[in-house]
């Protein structure tokens, strides 16, 4: 366990004073242990450590999860898209990164902001699905600015999105970039003259039936999930998860039945914890369970 500790060191650059090494051990050699826990429970996916894996649990919500109230988001769920158009693909593999219409994935750092990240990516998406040019848009203006929701401690996309109509727009990345990694948003610094886009209107999608169909014929869909389970995660098909929604990330596709992940069915998800985490930053959620709620908040914007 020490060896395997030291390689996680190395891999992710980490560096512990005298004091420090004998706690982050323990807590390593207690993740690991969960990691062997979750294999178990998940033979088509695989769990080792991450750069998360010097966190104990309760360190990672904080700095990664956030708390997200079910009940206060009845009171703002957006009307249900009912009515779909022709499917750009049937059954297959399809993801929306292969049509151009995905940024490449983000880091949210030490910040509880998943929610405008997963609102800002929805937004670049049917931005560039509506004609415009993909561009990366700055979710630090709706952590900055949005009042409504609060911050690295948390919020709702629906909410972001109500924001950014009220506004008038959203700046781009590259006018109003990410400072929030660190665990603390900024003051206001919107600038209309900078605004690459708007909300027209947003729609909830239901259920994993909505989101497949949306998927196939739509877009990629903003979706708030149980994500405590994917400390560890580090590549395959997961197929056992939580139900308590802690995060908000992006689905951009799915795997039908695909031989690489022993004919298991997966949704293509899209995290905001770098490259380095998952695959290449993605996930893959096993379909047919609403595992990890992936149906249960999902949402879409008309930009």
């Amino acid at each position: 366990m020490k060896s395997k500790f030291i390689a996680f060191q190395l891999k992710y650059n980490k560096v512990y004073s005298a004091d420090e090494f004998q706690a982050k051990f323990q807590v390593f050699w207690d993740n690991m242990e969960r990691a062997a826990e979750l294999q178990a429970k998940n033979p088509n996916a695989r769990f080792g450590f991450t750069q998360f894996s010097d966190l104990s649990p309760q360190e990672f919500k904080k700095f990664y999860l956030m708390d997200f109230d079910t009940e206060k988001y009845e009171q703002i769920r957006p009307p249900v898209k009912t009515e779909f158009g022709a499917p750009q693909q049937e059954g297959g593999t399809f993801d929306w990164g292969s049509k151009g219409v995905v940024t490449p994935v983000y880091n949210q750092g030490q910040c509880g902001s998943c929610w405008a990240f997963s609102a800002t990516e929805t937004i670049e998406s049917y931005f560039a699905l509506g004609g415009g040019t993909l561009t990366q848009l700055s979710m630090e203006q709706i952590v900055d600015c949005d009042t409504t929701d609060h911050g690295c401690e948390g919020g709702f996309p629906s909410s972001a999105y109500q924001y950014v109509q009220s506004e008038g727009g959203i700046d781009s990345y590259e006018s109003y970039p990410y400072t929030a990694g660190e665990g603390q948003s900024g003051s206001c610094q919107f600038n209309k003259g900078n605004v690459v886009t708007n909300v027209n209107s947003q729609n909830s999608i239901q259920g994993e039936t909505g989101l497949y169909q949306q998927l196939q014929s739509g877009g990629p869909v903003s979706v708030c999930v149980d994500a405590s389970s994917w400390q560890q995660y580090e590549g395959g098909v997961l197929t056992s998860c939580g139900n308590q929604v802690d995060h908000c990330v992006q689905a951009t596709g799915y795997n039908n039945y695909s031989p690489e992940y022993n004919g298991e069915s997966a949704w293509n998800v899209r995290n905001s914890w770098g490259t380095s985490w998952g695959q290449n930053g993605y996930i893959l959620v096993a379909t047919g369970q609403d595992l990890c709620s992936i149906g249960d908040y999902a949402t879409i914007v008309s930009a």
